[in-house]
């Protein structure tokens, strides 16, 4: 087989590129925010769905909704904490019985933070947001890698502008965010020759039930995010989740460890002096 053959078995031509017909994917966090955005966009796009989240009310109504919102692809769940070991355990067994072993997305998007100087910052602060940014990142890659190897899958990972960039939400949320920017890169090159491809989404404040929390006191600060930011809005999950979906079709099939910033153009501008005001 000459070489141009052999580039030409892994283009996909035509719509087939734009859709994720017969395939799988996971997506951990995924019954709300970002998360629920990424699966919906994925479903869309014809793909079997599973998502996942530590209570049974909120992963029953998030399929349901998901369900009923699409008729291409579908949505199905499981109830674990994917910052544990046995969390983890019961998604890979989920993905043997409810996608028949079959994986071709991985979406490592649960996450949470604790708005804190580090000197205002616990310990255990520190252990909760690094088991549940990642911890719950590392090893699911670590453990999903022979069903992605066998298909020829993708991952994407769900970090934050706090990983590339200061963003003033927190020390220990940045560090977690920055361990998956540069897991991505260093992955991608590990596992390219297996055709896997591994990238990594940036967003910058979005309007997720996890930011209405965190401003709940202070609601001013979304005013001042959206006054920094050159597109002079917020985020909203759909436009996170249609990038983490494009990286997932074959239309992106040459498209392996890239940091994406969905942002609104904040990580392009260093400072914005007077005469950009507008």
């Amino acid at each position: 087989m000459t070489l141009h053959n052999l580039q030409k078995n892994w283009c996909i031509t035509g719509m087939n590129r734009w859709n994720l017909n017969n395939k799988c994917g996971v997506v951990t966090g995924g019954t709300k925010g970002i998360g629920y955005a990424c699966a919906s966009e994925l479903i869309e796009r014809g793909a079997t769905v599973l998502i996942c989240s530590r209570t049974d009310e909120s992963v029953q109504s998030a399929v349901k909704s998901l369900n009923e919102s699409s008729a291409n692809g579908q949505a199905c769940g499981v109830v674990c904490d994917v910052s544990t070991s046995e969390g983890r355990d019961i998604l890979q067994d989920a993905i043997h019985t409810q996608l028949n072993g079959q994986l071709d997305c991985l979406i490592n998007n649960v996450g949470t933070n604790k708005r804190a100087k580090i000197e205002d910052s616990t310990e255990e602060d520190y252990h909760n947001m690094m088991r549940t940014n990642i911890d719950s990142c590392f090893f699911l890659l670590k453990h999903m890698f022979p069903l992605l190897k066998k298909s020829k899958g993708c991952v994407v990972n769900v970090a934050s502008v706090a990983g590339i960039r200061s963003s003033g939400t927190g020390s220990i949320y940045a560090a977690t965010k920055g361990a998956m920017v540069q897991l991505t890169r260093a992955l991608a090159c590990e596992w390219g020759g297996h055709g896997i491809r591994v990238n990594c989404v940036c967003p910058w404040m979005t309007y997720t039930p996890l930011l209405k929390e965190a401003v709940k006191n202070d609601p001013s600060q979304i005013a001042e995010a959206a006054a920094w930011t050159p597109l002079k809005r917020l985020a909203e999950p759909e436009e996170s989740g249609a990038t983490v979906a494009f990286l997932c079709l074959p239309a992106s099939s040459y498209v392996t460890g890239q940091i994406i910033s969905v942002d609104g153009g904040l990580s392009a501008q260093g400072f914005q002096g007077p005469c950009a005001k507008f």
